[in-house]
């Protein structure tokens, strides 16, 4: 019999899915990832239940092992032609990721950025827009400002934009491109 650690079955996928679209529902609100390996963040569960064979995946900053990629079955792009875009967040962006087109605005990226922490963090901002109850206050840790000014530089054009997953070890928040940002 074939033994498949649990974050690869169709059950934590399903819930690992659900608490996505709870984050992209509800933006700033730090959604649980179920799923957890000693020492590990909810990065791999996440693109598990986001990936597959027909999307590519840029992992910038070589986060993922091999074995990873291989369970993922998802090609191999450069940031700027990614679906998907994993990097650490204690990184500046260093380049442009897809922001889709007037006709095609779905075809952007999504980019998973690797925090230390979702809750009690140094870097603090506040969120109003769709999805939001009026304004809600966040405070992450090992998030270079950097990203924050870029993503409204990003957005600025809407409907074009990315949607950001912020995930630690254990949770999920996202920024969807409608959700206004100022830091505070």
């Amino acid at each position: 019999m074939l033994n498949v650690a649990a974050i690869w079955t169709a059950d934590v996928q399903q819930q690992t899915y659900r608490s996505l679209l709870d984050a992209m529902s509800h933006p700033g609100i730090v959604k649980p990832i179920l799923w957890q390996e000693e020492g590990s963040v909810s990065t791999t569960a996440v693109l598990a239940a986001l990936l597959d064979c027909e999307v590519t995946l840029s992992d910038h900053d070589n986060l993922l092992c091999q074995q990873d990629w291989l369970r993922l079955q998802v090609e191999k792009a450069e940031p700027d032609q990614a679906d998907y875009i994993l990097c650490k967040a204690v990184n500046a962006p260093e380049f442009v990721p897809k922001l889709g087109t007037l006709t095609s605005p779905e075809q952007s990226a999504t980019l998973i950025l690797q925090l230390d922490t979702l809750v009690d963090g140094e870097l603090k901002f506040q969120l109003s827009g769709p999805g939001v109850d009026g304004q809600i206050s966040s405070a992450v840790s090992g998030l270079h400002e950097e990203w924050l000014s870029r993503r409204q530089e990003w957005v600025y054009a809407f409907p074009l934009g990315v949607d950001i997953l912020f995930v630690d070890q254990s949770g999920v928040m996202a920024l969807p491109r409608t959700t206004h940002l100022e830091l505070i």
